[in-house]
């Protein structure tokens, strides 16, 4: 503890000791845009205040089309929004499966029925306006029976049929098990292997 006293002669007036204003400017973490009695204040890990400094070279002039002036973008046309000559033939959207095997559903006489064909419905086989938000031009087949009763609706969206199913999934079905082999016809051979190995191993362990 500092004990040391300042003695004053009779006459003389007492002036406090001021700081050595030339030592808080070099201090390197002064606060710049504060005061220079703030100097003790600020945090010691805080860089010098001449890293804080904006660059002092003078910067050139930007105008607003430089700022808004983006590179020119390169959109891709799709199929539906690619505009058709008059009487030219305008291949038709294709549909998406919203399902292999057909809806059997009890279907009323007279009744006004609305077949989705585009496949986005969440209301299979019945449409919900899914087709009116988004990109196809798919639209229902509105459709009525003659005699209450059970009817099978195509759910693959390829009967010739339409609404109503003539069997084209089963060839779809042939199809997928011929050229993917189906779970049961190459992961089920693979399982089956994999299982007699295990045992095998375990056996002659």
């Amino acid at each position: 503890m500092n004990n040391k006293v300042d003695y004053l002669f009779p006459g003389e007036e007492y002036k406090p000791k001021q700081p050595n204003w030339d030592r808080v400017k070099n201090y390197v973490n002064i606060d710049p845009t504060g005061c220079e009695l703030k100097a003790h204040e600020r945090d010691v890990l805080q860089p010098a205040p001449e890293i804080l400094k904006p660059p002092t070279t003078q910067r050139t002039q930007i105008s607003m089309d430089d700022i808004t002036d983006f590179p020119e973008q390169h959109t891709v046309e799709l199929g539906e929004s690619r505009p058709y000559e008059e009487g030219k033939y305008r291949p038709p959207s294709l549909p998406t499966f919203a399902g292999i095997y057909p809806t059997h559903t009890y279907l009323h006489r007279g009744k006004v029925y609305d077949w989705c064909s585009c496949g986005h419905t969440q209301n299979s086989p019945f449409c919900d306006g899914q087709c009116k938000w988004i990109l196809t031009r798919c639209r229902p087949v509105s459709f009525n029976v003659s005699e209450s009763g059970y009817f099978k609706l195509c759910n693959c969206k390829m009967s010739a049929n339409a609404p109503f199913c003539n069997g084209t999934h089963q060839q779809l079905i042939r199809w997928v098990h011929n050229q993917h082999r189906g779970f049961w016809g190459l992961n089920g051979v693979v399982a089956f292997w994999g299982c007699i190995g295990y045992w095998m191993f375990t056996f002659y362990k």
